[in-house]
């Protein structure tokens, strides 16, 4: 098991004082996992604690660290880092199996070797400050996270009729690691604002033909309030991925080497920006520590959004958070908060990675990109619309609104 160190602020400052490798070092720190039967190539099998040769069909067992999953203490590590300076240059790495080299773009730090295709994993972690200390394994295969995709594609009502022909084609798609931050943070929050509470009122006007009428109204009652609403937010989850949307289709399938770790890095940088917001069904529960086992196969994102961005992303969805308790707290029909004092004690973070299977295709022309989550196997992405459903769906609703007006405008006279 892992020591720790009984002071945070030496612990940091431990991990902070390493000097960064140099490019020899990079070549030494290179991991490989070739099948013990055979030597050829070992991918972690979805679901297991096992590497699975591609060749021979072996299953070679590793065994799973128990190490405690550590949170850390946030504003000790936001001191140390205050000054410190990320370098996301590419990595020269050298494969162990076959002894060809070749480069790793500066946000990946785990791919194959283009040469005999075996996982490498550089320990150099693309020289960042926090390395990741625990991950959620893979569950969804391969081919699950391809029937996932179909039918979500399928699902898709405005979708055009010939795509979903399309899906019955296998679209190229590669697994990824995508870096995360998560946050926890005790919040005790005094608030004042109002409670509106609706009653319906009757009274009488004179209609559009001079007639008197009864007709009812809503009507807001409101009375100040005030209160505490305390809170522990527990792994509030923060990509570390920059967003690039000015992604170029690559077929990932079909491309090789550079080129092919190049688009998906990328890939993985639209999800982050694109959909991840979208993608938060996640059980950090399931969380292992960290193990280059679980990467052979995969490819694996550094992070590019540093710990302080991430938290002032992390303390937006805490004080949502915050709101929506305060508002449950004041109760009624309506609410207005005017005034909110948080404290947040007990700030921590972890710095983990989660598996995405992340594609992109074509469709007359046009590229679409969807990601499937690896732990959960939902499905999220992009997909063209059909012109003439959305004409047909719109005039259904110009057609229905219409006849209510006809319907309610008969009654009243």
């Amino acid at each position: 098991m892992e020591k720790v160190s009984s002071s945070p602020v030496a612990a940091a400052q431990q991990t902070l004082t390493h000097d960064m490798p140099t490019a020899a070092v990079v070549n030494e720190l290179v991991r490989t996992f070739p099948c013990r039967s055979c030597g050829a190539k070992l991918a972690f099998a979805p679901g297991s604690t096992s590497l699975k040769c591609g060749y021979c069909g072996t299953v070679n067992e590793f065994d799973e660290k128990t190490d405690r999953i550590e949170e850390l203490d946030l504003p000790t590590w936001l001191q140390q880092l205050e000054g410190e300076q990320e370098t996301f240059e590419q990595q020269q790495v050298k494969c162990q199996s076959c002894g060809g080299e070749q480069t790793l773009p500066g946000n990946l730090f785990a791919s194959s070797c283009i040469f005999c295709g075996t996982s490498i994993t550089s320990k150099s972690f693309a020289r960042r400050r926090i390395k990741p200390r625990s991950l959620v394994p893979f569950q969804v295969t391969k081919q699950i996270a391809q029937q996932k995709w179909r039918e979500w594609l399928h699902g898709l009502w405005l979708a055009p009729s010939a795509l979903k022909k399309y899906a019955q084609s296998d679209a190229g798609i590669r697994g990824l690691y995508v870096p995360y931050w998560t946050f926890d943070a005790n919040t005790v929050s005094h608030y004042t604002g109002q409670r509106g509470d609706n009653r319906t009122e009757t009274y009488t006007t004179t209609d559009s033909n001079g007639n008197r009428v009864t007709r009812t109204r809503v009507v807001t009652d409101w009375r100040p309030v005030s209160g505490v609403v305390s809170f522990f937010h527990n792994d509030v989850l923060v990509s570390g991925s920059m967003g690039v949307l000015n992604v170029r289709d690559v077929n990932t399938d079909e491309a090789s080497g550079d080129a092919r770790d190049a688009s998906v890095a990328k890939l993985g940088q639209f999800f982050a920006s694109a959909l991840g917001a979208r993608m938060r069904t996640w059980d950090t529960r399931a969380l292992v520590p960290y193990q280059d086992e679980y990467l052979a196969g995969f490819q694996a994102e550094a992070y590019s959004v540093d710990l302080k961005t991430a938290f002032a992303s992390g303390k937006q969805l805490i004080d949502a958070k915050v709101e929506q308790l305060i508002r449950a707290d004041i109760g009624g029909d309506q609410q207005r908060i005017h005034s909110v004092n948080t404290q947040y004690s007990h700030l921590t973070f972890k710095h983990i990675l989660l598996p995405m299977w992340i594609s992109a295709y074509l469709f007359k022309g046009k590229t679409y990109r969807f990601v499937v989550n690896g732990q959960t196997g939902e499905v999220d992405g992009e997909s063209p619309k059909s012109g003439w459903k959305i004409f047909f769906l719109v005039s259904g609703i110009l057609l229905l609104l219409f006849l209510l007006l006809v319907f309610f405008g008969g009654n009243q006279r």
